[in-house]
């Protein structure tokens, strides 16, 4: 588009030059039947004539070779940005394919967690300053976990969203945060016949900040009666949390998940001594629970 118009220009400025040149040097045949004073008048105004032309056609010139030369230069400024430009584009293209994958990986990786991808950029911002806009998401949320027709990992991921808002708001109980939401997760990490996940499942619940005896004792039985050591140590790592998060709240239920760990410690086989000693990290917390349980 910008070559046309340059040589539509061009052949403009070589049109006036071309009648430039016909003012200057058309033939002047000024007749003998004419008097002296009416050549001489007509000379002058053929020089007045002249020269008004002239004006006007070197303005036109001008302008035509400032449009000219604006012309050229986003010519080729097009054509040196082109390259550019494409090349910009085509690395964008590559990071927006790379951020696809590892987008697309983790969600493989750890679909619960997928929720991430799709959360506006104000989302935090929004539910600290809007309780409207919180309670509204974490009752959706709150809906979604205990819709048992949903699939499994889209209520993990809504289960994971929901812990998240609590986070975020500063928050270790919500109205939408209850017993009945974090036993549905509870019961997939138990009833579920696919081994996945019940870990996804028990990696989203273990950490729960919600502390009551049946969330304490869906973890012994965990302990107590899986087979994979993993899901055995998450669930060893979830009962030692409800003994942490109960002091000093709650010291019915402290006293309570203490004893459950040490019958667990004290009267499981070997493997299952190991494990919850890893877990009490030291024999100063051994010394903690049976001292808690001997003063109770």
């Amino acid at each position: 588009m910008f070559k046309s118009a340059s040589v539509a220009l061009i052949i403009s400025v070589l049109a006036l030059v071309v009648s430039l040149y016909g003012v200057f040097n058309r033939p002047q045949q000024v007749e003998s039947v004419f008097m002296e004073d009416t050549l001489q008048s007509g000379i002058e105004r053929q020089q007045l004539s002249q020269s008004d032309t002239i004006v006007s056609l070197n303005a036109q010139i001008s302008q035509l070779e400032a449009r000219l030369q604006m012309l050229e230069s986003r010519d080729g400024s097009d054509m040196n940005m082109a390259p550019r430009d494409n090349f910009e584009q085509a690395v964008l293209n590559v990071i927006e394919q790379q951020q696809a994958r590892e987008r697309e990986e983790m969600r493989s990786k750890d679909p619960a967690y997928a929720f991430y991808e799709s959360l506006p950029q104000d989302y935090e911002i929004k539910l600290k300053t809007d309780p409207d806009y919180a309670q509204q998401v974490n009752r959706e949320l709150n809906a979604k976990v205990l819709d048992s027709s949903l699939p499994a990992l889209e209520r993990l991921s809504a289960m994971g969203q929901l812990q998240m808002n609590m986070y975020v708001l500063n928050k270790t109980q919500m109205n939408d945060y209850s017993f009945e939401t974090v036993d549905a997760i509870l019961k997939i990490a138990q009833q579920s016949s696919d081994e996945k996940l019940k870990v996804q499942a028990l990696e989203v619940i273990a950490g729960t900040p919600l502390t009551d005896a049946r969330v304490a004792d869906s973890f012994v039985s965990i302990v107590e009666r899986e087979e994979n050591d993993y899901l055995r140590s998450m669930a060893a790592d979830g009962l030692m949390l409800q003994y942490y998060q109960s002091k000093n709240k709650q010291p019915d239920l402290n006293r309570r998940v203490a004893q459950q760990i040490l019958a667990l410690y004290n009267h499981g086989d070997q493997k299952l001594k190991s494990l919850m000693k890893n877990h009490m990290f030291s024999d100063d917390m051994l010394n903690e629970l049976n001292e808690l349980l001997d003063n109770g």
